[in-house]
């Protein structure tokens, strides 16, 4: 494990860890546990990553309705977020399932399992330095 995510606790690196192996249903679950002992600001950032983790879960399922759903609420949570919150590149991710979703608006209900999973974001720590 690098050392700057050291400090983090287990349980939030394990969902971290689940959701970046592409386990988003999994992730999410994690994420809410989580979440659901949080308050304040960290109680939103964790919403936020359970409605990202979903949004990828229902795109992978290809639930075109759902996912967009998800991955706009996602963005509506996150929004206001330092780009460097708990230490998480949330910056990039922001951008990312901004990216998604766009993506996904482009290519509509039909067109949703040509979608390039390999746009979908993966949850990153930026280094010490930079925060």
């Amino acid at each position: 494990m690098r050392k700057e995510i050291a400090e983090h606790d287990a349980d939030m690196l394990e969902a971290v860890r689940t959701y970046n192996e592409g386990h988003y249903l999994e992730a999410h679950k994690l994420f809410e546990l989580i979440w659901m002992m949080k308050g304040g600001a960290e109680k939103i950032f964790y919403q936020g990553l359970v409605h990202v983790a979903m949004g990828f879960h229902y795109l992978s399922v290809g639930d075109f309705d759902r996912s967009t759903a998800k991955l706009r609420r996602a963005t509506e949570l996150l929004d206001d977020f330092a780009a460097d919150f708990l230490g998480f590149d949330v910056e990039m991710l922001r951008s990312s399932v901004g990216r998604c979703r766009q993506r996904l608006a482009e290519l509509g209900v039909s067109g949703i399992t040509r979608f390039d999973r390999t746009l979908i974001p993966r949850l990153e720590f930026l280094p010490r330095a930079t925060r």
